[in-house]
């Protein structure tokens, strides 16, 4: 009889977690198609306004649509780690990644619900090693010098939705390079301040979340 009731209480459970991926799927689904829809009608009501040439509609749409996703996977992921690993830390985390992804590039996932799975998955591996095993002043230096490098080296990355010529791709370099020093430079005001440790624990967080897009960006390439 306690074998049954362990075997029904499994099932049970298997079968509450396969309703709630399937409830998530189809809510994810249907936000992916507003955001579509969203961005589509924005461009129609641009064009029909004549705030906009019919020849870059496709282009505009596009950029809509990727804000739109960036904001709610932003949303979502300081939802996760506010109440994970507290708000400090996930937001500067955020902010930070957000920041250096905008110069850097780096992997970009085939679908939007792979990108916002992946988001979530390496903002709370990050997050928990940085706030349980990597908590040391030596383990963040590590972690800093070993991201640096592997930003320096491979960022930014050129792919086929972004299309700069060797000029631009020299300047985004050199930005990189800027932008890496002036995020080193804040780094170092932190610890010599000794003023919110989580700021500092979320912008090496956002350091290495980028040095692991670009990584896995370069094997695919």
């Amino acid at each position: 009889f306690v074998t049954k009731k362990v075997h029904f209480v499994t099932l049970l459970w298997k079968f509450q977690l396969n309703l709630c991926i399937l409830s998530f799927k189809k809510v994810l689904f249907m936000r992916i198609v507003a955001m579509k829809d969203f961005a589509m009608q924005l461009t129609q009501k641009c064009v029909s306004m004549g705030l906009l040439d019919e020849s870059y509609s496709e282009w505009f749409a596009y950029s809509i649509e990727k804000r739109v996703t960036t904001l709610f996977t932003w949303l979502v992921q300081c939802l996760i780690g506010g109440f994970c690993f507290g708000w400090t830390l996930t937001i500067s985390f955020s902010v930070f990644f957000l920041l250096i992804r905008k110069y850097t590039n780096g992997y970009h996932a085939a679908t939007y619900s792979k990108c916002l799975f992946c988001s979530i998955l390496l903002e709370v591996v990050l997050l928990a090693s940085i706030s349980y095993v990597f908590r040391t002043g030596l383990a963040l230096l590590f972690l800093t010098i070993v991201s640096d490098i592997t930003i320096l080296y491979i960022a930014p990355v050129n792919n086929k939705s972004i299309h700069w010529s060797t000029n631009e791709f020299k300047a985004a370099k050199i930005a990189v390079r800027w932008l890496l020093l002036s995020l080193n430079i804040f780094a170092i005001l932190l610890v010599g301040t000794q003023i919110a440790p989580s700021i500092l624990q979320g912008l090496v967080a956002a350091l290495t979340a980028d040095a692991i897009t670009l990584s896995i960006s370069r094997c695919q390439n």
